[in-house]
């Protein structure tokens, strides 16, 4: 069995993304900055059984946002100020990292001095699904297939010399140059996004958005507004459109079949688990099972059933006196 650098890099290659090992949180190759497609998926053969790699910022064409404390409500005011992103990585330590489309930011530590923010626009940064010693990293909103609709991260802070880091442009008013071009039409995917709950099929969000298409000032081709609206109207179908609603706990259809109707209190755990410790190791106490309003056994019997299923994992018995709960995490997928 490979591990995950292994099992992920040919996913990131896709994406044109070319990964590396990275061993307690360096990387563990020389030249990781320069490492392209090819050499990436030599070292994926090489690193078989490594469970932890990065990318390089730059070279990706990827700016992260990188939130340097667990706390949802700075990641939330981070992203008032700067953009919302369809992409939020939660770290091992349980830290979070928002990814933007690179606009020439370069590496910047703590450029707000009161707050605990840095600007990965160069150098490298650990990646998802990467096992660390502290916990694992975690996609909780968006994932792989939301790279290429990534927006530009807002805030002359980071990037002063840059003017393209304003907000986007009505349509009206979008040239032609082949950045706008990139701009437009990742803008139209994000209209087509908003509209796709509304509209009840694929011909009446191809209506809106050939009727949004012909307000710019050099419409986009036929075959692209499509392309745009097939990729939406896919999200949509397939649940996974969430613009404008929040975060979600994502649970398998799989998992609902196994445990919702049979299981319902190791569904409920599950749920409660995926919502406050993804991506990190987690007690389950008699404490916990107390503020959850469950008996003990209760809370053990959930508990075991979501071990059978392996869903989670226990990497500490506890036990060796009052302060010492057993610790378990989320166990890897297949």
């Amino acid at each position: 069995m490979s591990g995950l650098f292994a099992d992920w890099q040919p996913r990131y290659a896709e994406r044109g993304i070319a990964t590396f090992p990275v061993r307690d949180k360096v990387p563990a190759v020389k030249g990781y900055l320069k490492v392209g497609l090819s050499v990436s998926e030599q070292l994926s053969m090489r690193f078989l059984n490594d469970n932890a790699f990065g990318f390089a910022c730059k070279r990706s064409r990827i700016t992260v946002l990188d939130i340097d404390a667990p706390d949802e409500k700075l990641l939330a005011d981070a992203l008032d100020t700067h953009g919302s992103t369809p992409i939020v990585v939660r770290s091992g330590s349980g830290n979070y990292q928002a990814w933007y489309r690179h606009n020439g930011e370069s590496r910047k530590v703590r450029p707000i001095p009161d707050k605990p923010i840095d600007i990965l626009g160069d150098g490298f940064v650990v990646a998802p699904p990467s096992i660390g010693s502290r916990g694992s990293y975690s996609f909780i909103e968006g994932g792989l297939d939301d790279v290429e609709h990534l927006p530009f991260l807002k805030g002359s802070i980071f990037n002063p010399n840059k003017k393209q880091n304003t907000p986007l442009p009505s349509p009206s008013f979008i040239g032609t140059s082949r950045s706008e071009k990139g701009t437009r039409n990742d803008t139209l995917w994000r209209e087509c996004m908003k509209m796709a709950r509304g509209c009840h099929g694929l011909e009446e969000l191809m209506e809106k958005a050939m009727e949004l298409n012909m307000r710019y000032h050099e419409p986009m081709p036929a075959d692209e507004v499509l392309k745009t609206v097939c990729s939406a109207w896919g999200y949509e179908v397939e649940g996974k459109n969430w613009f404008g609603h929040g975060k979600r706990v994502v649970v398998g259809h799989g998992v609902i079949d196994e445990l919702a109707a049979s299981n319902p209190r190791a569904f409920a755990l599950l749920s409660l688990l995926k919502r406050h410790h993804w991506g990190r190791d987690f007690y389950l106490s008699k404490s916990y099972a107390a503020s959850l309003g469950w008996a003990e056994n209760t809370l053990k019997a959930a508990r075991d059933a979501l071990v059978a299923h392996k869903l989670i994992e226990c990497i500490h018995p506890g036990g060796r006196g009052p302060n010492d709960p057993p610790v378990y995490r989320f166990a890897r997928t297949p």
